[in-house]
């Protein structure tokens, strides 16, 4: 509508009909070479979660490592020397039944357990919706849930599957009835 045209130093595109096919033969190569990339990562993926590797960033507790091996550059999963003995405490504290989620996220910021620091955020305490999601997560007894699906990782575990079912029981019990146990100062 400005009356501003195209011009392709490099390939043959202009406003004749051989131009606007070899545009729109371009465009659907262009369009291929996107899709059938992301086909190709999201298989990669697939195949990393199911040899046991980690397609994410490790929940708090672990650090994602790399290391070269060989010449290559090698990511793994390592626990966090800080906040593993944290995490496996925790979920030990819970299966207790003498901890809720409020007063076990109250005692872990007491105990120095932060969220691990990014480029742009600075390490900060824990929420409670943050401790109760990291309860649910079967990665702590060395199961990766990727789309959905479990699967065997070859990560360190840091609690037993024994600890993280009874987990689960007492945050689905609680859950249902409503964990409503909170002391009022006034």
């Amino acid at each position: 509508n400005a009356g501003v045209q195209l011009v392709s130093v490099t390939e043959n595109i202009d406003e004749t009909p051989s131009g606007i096919l070899m545009h729109g033969i371009m465009s659907s190569i262009a369009e291929f070479y996107s899709r059938n990339l992301a086909n190709e990562v999201m298989k990669g993926t697939m195949q990393k979660v199911k040899s046991g590797g980690t397609p994410m960033r490790a929940p708090t507790g672990y650090l994602n490592v790399r290391s070269v091996a060989n010449g290559r550059e090698v990511r793994g999963i390592e626990i966090d020397p800080e906040r593993g003995p944290l995490m496996q405490w925790a979920f030990e504290a819970y299966a207790s039944e003498q901890w809720n989620i409020r007063t076990l996220t109250e005692e872990l910021a007491a105990r120095g357990l932060t969220s691990v620091p990014g480029p742009t955020t600075p390490s900060q305490p824990l929420a409670m919706s943050n401790v109760q999601r990291l309860l649910r997560n079967p990665y702590y007894m060395g199961i990766i849930r990727f789309k959905g699906t479990l699967y065997e990782g070859r990560h360190e575990a840091l609690v037993t599957p024994e600890i993280w079912q009874r987990v689960q029981e007492l945050l689905g019990a609680r859950n249902i009835a409503g964990e409503k146990q909170r002391a009022h100062p006034h």
